[in-house]
């Protein structure tokens, strides 16, 4: 008999070398602008809002984003301590790119798309991920407290030791292998959607009390 054995992914993220810093204003983000191959390096652009910027093998270092990013594609780029905090980036898509080091607290997108994307050491609490589609997807060392995966479509997309305290994941649909190492998953929402992950370590027994809510269950322990 034969025993099939998991390949264990990781994303194919780009890694890039040296690239020419970027110019302003003819690098900054407008719509419909396209920009490849630029080095953005502590800029401000928060007081910007943006439908439809792309940029191309670009690196992005202590960067703020503009508010308003939506319709927005990000291709084999690296964003390093970069603050995207309640940035509104629905509509938009992330490919073959590296979030690290940063802040995207309360960031909104919803309705897009990752695939394979890096997300690590990142503070990410009550950010929005609804509706959006992720495929070979890691986040790793993340603080996801209160984040939405509701109706978040799942394929390929590993969690590694993340805070996940609070997320909701009613509706989300597992396409393909999702799994949980060492996460925290203290009161979460929407366990049962979750039928078909895989969860290794972490607080068992804290899920097991999350399952029993979810599903109306009093536990009454002897005295």
């Amino acid at each position: 008999m034969k025993v099939g054995r998991r390949v264990r992914f990781e994303p194919g993220v780009a890694v890039l070398g040296e690239l020419r810093a970027a110019v302003s204003p003819d690098d900054d983000p407008v719509g419909e602008r396209e920009v490849s191959g630029v080095e953005y390096r502590g800029v401000d652009f928060a007081d910007a809002q943006v439908y439809g910027f792309g940029v191309e093998g670009c690196r992005f270092v202590s960067v703020r984003f503009p508010t308003l990013l939506r319709q927005a594609t990000i291709a084999e780029s690296e964003l390093q301590v970069c603050d995207l905090a309640n940035v509104q980036a629905d509509d938009s898509s992330m490919f073959e790119s590296v979030v690290g080091n940063g802040r995207i607290t309360g960031l909104s997108w919803t309705a897009g798309v990752l695939r394979d994307v890096l997300v690590e050491s990142t503070r990410a609490d009550m950010a929005s991920f609804a509706e959006s589609r992720l495929s070979k997807v890691v986040f790793r060392d993340c603080d996801l407290r209160q984040a939405d995966f509701q109706r978040t479509d799942f394929r390929n997309v590993r969690f590694e030791r993340c805070n996940l305290a609070g997320a909701r994941f009613t509706g989300a649909r597992i396409q393909q292998d999702l799994r949980f190492e060492d996460c925290d998953l203290t009161g979460i929402y929407g366990v049962t959607a979750l039928r078909g992950a895989t969860i290794q370590g972490g607080d068992l027994e804290t899920l097991a009390a999350t399952l029993a809510r979810e599903l109306g269950i009093t536990v009454e322990l002897g005295s």
